[in-house]
């Protein structure tokens, strides 16, 4: 239970935290590391823990992306709820004009057949003078309430245009990694379960490849995270650049990436990884501000396929199985696995 004096105590444990790691205690930063000592994300508290075992302290760049991750998705989800609530205050504003207006034209026919009852007996011709008069002003009333109307359909059609474009952009936003723009853990879950369903449908292979950047913690610790932010945006850059329009990548965690390949075998797999590899391995980085070399990049990647029977996660295990094992026989390879990796 988050009471006052636990408040107080995750505080100073976030502060304290922090500074053990030399980050600035900004509202996001404390925010991550409240949510972690609360225990009131599950999911953060996963992914920090992951990060702490790998690399024993987070950074700037890895708080940063928790936060996005983890915490700014409650703040999308509010302005979703906004913008919707928006939209259906707008839906009721247009309606009750439409009401209005039916009622309007309702009473224009009375008025036109009361028109209609008094042409056919005239008492005098000042009586349909009056009559006639009377149908253009309620013409001339009805015209300005069109006008009035159409004006107000076409504001409402506008605003809510714009409320579905950035209702659109939020919801873009909250499926992408920010730092390398590719898809980001949400994105894929949801990806997967739909790529699945098509698979079973349409009777064709599915395959995954799970990719991940070699020696990169040795690559952050020598040169720092803002190199190592550039290097993560080149894999992805280059990752993207040669894939087919149909295959699917995220940036799964940390240095990993992951690649769903609809329509494509294991077999076909393996070599479509083996191309991103060899791709990749042709790439210098360099410092821009002296254009030093600082080195080539390399990737390990496990390949696998679906198999009837397979859960999100025993599709998941096998890629990240065979990831394993290109990691343990020397890095720089793609590995397959085939069958589920054994349960511990």
């Amino acid at each position: 239970m988050d009471t006052q004096d636990n408040s107080k105590d995750f505080a100073q444990q976030a502060l304290e935290e922090l500074s053990k790691s030399e980050l600035k205690p900004t509202p996001d930063n404390f925010s991550v590391y409240y949510n972690y000592f609360s225990d009131s994300n599950p999911n953060l508290k996963m992914a920090i823990n992951m990060l702490l075992e790998q690399y024993g302290k987070l950074n700037q760049t890895q708080c940063t992306e928790l936060f996005l991750a983890h915490i700014s998705l409650d703040a999308e989800s509010k302005v979703l709820q906004t913008t919707t609530t928006s939209i259906e205050d707008e839906v009721k504003k247009m309606m009750g004009v439409l009401t209005k207006s039916a009622s309007d034209t309702k009473q224009y026919n009375q008025t036109l057949d009361a028109f209609s009852g008094n042409l056919q007996s005239p008492d005098s011709v000042d009586q349909i003078r009056g009559a006639v008069s009377r149908v253009a002003n309620e013409t001339r009333i009805m015209a300005e309430q069109n006008q009035r109307l159409h004006a107000q359909l076409s504001q409402s059609t506008q605003q809510l245009t714009e409320m579905r474009y950035n209702l659109d952009e939020v919801r873009k936003a909250s499926l992408m990694d920010p730092l390398t723009e590719v898809g980001n853990r949400k994105f894929f879950s949801n990806e997967i379960a739909r790529v699945i369903e098509e698979a079973k449908e349409s009777e064709t292979p599915l395959s995954m490849l799970m990719a991940d950047i070699d020696h990169f913690k040795n690559f952050n610790d020598t040169y720092g995270h803002l190199i190592g932010d550039e290097v993560l945006k080149l894999v992805a850059r280059t990752l993207v650049e040669n894939l087919k329009g149909r295959d699917i990548i995220a940036r799964y965690g940390g240095e990993e990436f992951v690649i769903l390949l609809p329509r494509t075998t294991v077999k076909d797999a393996i070599r479509v990884g083996d191309q991103l590899r060899s791709i990749l391995s042709t790439k210098n980085v360099r410092r821009r501000r002296t254009n030093e070399t600082l080195g080539v990049i390399t990737i390990s990647i496990g390949a696998t396929q679906h198999l009837e029977g397979d859960t999100h996660d025993s599709f998941i295990a096998r890629a990240d199985a065979g990831l394993y094992k290109a990691k343990e026989t020397g890095r720089n390879k793609v590995m397959a696995q085939e069958e589920d990796p054994p349960q511990e």
